[in-house]
């Protein structure tokens, strides 16, 4: 499913990038975003099974992709494989958005965006050392600095303190994907990592119908599993 509406996406890239309009702006440019009235038909919708919708929402949400890969056109990336990947995370966002709890499309696409381009700049920077959270990536309105750790946010967001303090936090994303599938979602709902919301360990059970005590034990094994990947010596 995720590939059809990855060559759609696709579809939609090079329409646009033939017309010259692949940055925002022009009398041809990227579909303009929804009002709140026609987003929420349009997510009713989804969450009814209309892929049509779906694919609605993607495509009048890819200005936002453009606008947050552009943040990030100093890290050495090329604007297009940035643009390529924060879609990645819109299409993510797009499946996974959850109405229940009362965040706005824009806002948590906005998350899942950053987070799949900063996870592919962590993975970048582990093999070539060029991309340091402190480095300037681009300037605001007034001139100030926009550092990479400005957009990743807070430490507490992030990962837990009692990891954090033994591991870096850029290969704790990277050990992740090594996970198997629900380990991997069930360290990220409680991490708040991938864009999803942190939860707390029962609100975790409770979703997947499962014991307190035992997310508690796999979260102990996923942990002890992870320091172990990143003490590995790297070839």
């Amino acid at each position: 499913m995720l590939m059809k509406i990855w060559n759609r996406l696709i579809e939609l890239w090079s329409r646009w990038r033939s017309k010259g309009t692949y940055y925002i702006g022009g009398s041809e440019s990227l579909p303009h975003p929804m009002n709140r009235e026609e987003e929420a038909k349009t997510i009713d919708a989804f969450m009814n099974g209309s892929l049509s919708a779906r694919d609605t929402l993607i495509e009048r949400n890819l200005r936002l992709v453009v606008y947050i890969a552009r943040r990030f056109e100093n890290t050495g990336t090329h604007i297009e494989d940035l643009i390529s990947i924060g879609s990645i995370g819109l299409i993510k966002a797009i499946e996974t958005f959850n109405t229940e709890k009362k965040i706005k499309l824009a806002t948590y696409a906005s998350r899942c965006i950053e987070n799949e381009i900063l996870m592919h700049l962590r993975k970048t920077s582990r093999l070539k050392s060029e991309v340091s959270f402190d480095e300037p990536l681009n300037s605001d309105a007034d001139g100030n600095e926009l550092l990479l750790s400005d957009i990743l946010g807070t430490d507490e967001h992030i990962i837990a303190e009692d990891v954090e303090k033994k591991i870096e936090r850029q290969f704790m994303f990277s050990a992740i994907d090594l996970l198997e599938k629900r380990e991997k979602y069930i360290m990220e709902c409680r991490f708040g990592l991938n864009g999803q919301e942190e939860m707390t360990q029962k609100e975790v059970a409770d979703m997947l119908g499962i014991s307190q005590s035992y997310i508690s034990r796999l979260e102990k094994k996923i942990i002890h599993d992870l320091r172990e990947e990143l003490n590995q010596p790297t070839a």
